[in-house]
């Protein structure tokens, strides 16, 4: 593979702006957990967006333990969400973070979600800590190589190899699909693809009508 010096540059870039934005290199070790009894619902005060802080409470962290489920019904119907949170804070009397991380797994899985409380409630079993740490911030240096890997492939390599082989030209608007190919002197073809030639075709009995 061979790299160009706007491919290092834009790889750099990228680096620099993962950091930057995230301030991923910082420790989260070093910061307590704020509670967040008091906190407004839906306040951006501890929205920090950085994967690494596990006082964040931005949709980043809704993502990164989660998923995309939990993410699209706190983007999109946030009344509902706050809702589920506001009602489990006052029923459950706890923080901002354990509400809102336990509305994440419901929305995320209901059923399962519920199951898991009935057995801890009944039969006392440990689910873990839901403000536990993220595989992000349990594996923060792998994480930061891995999203340094994923933008230099998706927005290097592969748009420069696929520009290299002649772009993205999608056959189908073309009549790519030949739903009635007809036998010819070069193999099966279609009738209606631009440019055939109908003096090829071969008068065979097997030929697709």
């Amino acid at each position: 593979i061979h790299f160009s010096m706007l491919q290092f540059r834009n790889a750099l870039l990228g680096i620099w702006f993962f950091a930057a934005s995230g301030d991923a290199f910082n420790s989260p070790s070093l910061k307590s957990i704020r509670p967040s009894v008091g906190l407004k619902a839906g306040s951006r005060e501890s929205w920090t967006f950085n994967p690494l802080d596990m006082n964040d409470l931005s949709p980043l962290d809704t993502l990164l333990r989660r998923g995309v489920i939990p993410l699209g019904v706190r983007l999109f119907n946030e009344e509902k969400y706050e809702d589920a949170v506001s009602n489990y804070m006052q029923k459950d009397g706890c923080d901002r973070a354990t509400a809102q991380r336990n509305m994440d797994a419901f929305f995320n899985d209901p059923n399962g979600w519920v199951v898991n409380q009935g057995r801890m409630r009944d039969l006392g079993e440990d689910y873990g800590d839901i403000n536990g740490k993220t595989g992000v911030q349990k594996r923060p240096i792998f994480s930061v190589i891995w999203s340094i890997f994923t933008f230099w492939a998706f927005f290097i390599f592969f748009p420069t190899r696929i520009a290299e082989l002649g772009g993205v030209n999608p056959s189908l608007p073309d009549n790519g699909y030949c739903r009635y190919p007809v036998q010819t002197v070069d193999g099966l073809k279609c009738k209606d693809r631009k440019g055939f030639q109908f003096n090829s075709i071969i008068n065979d009995p097997n030929t697709f009508k």
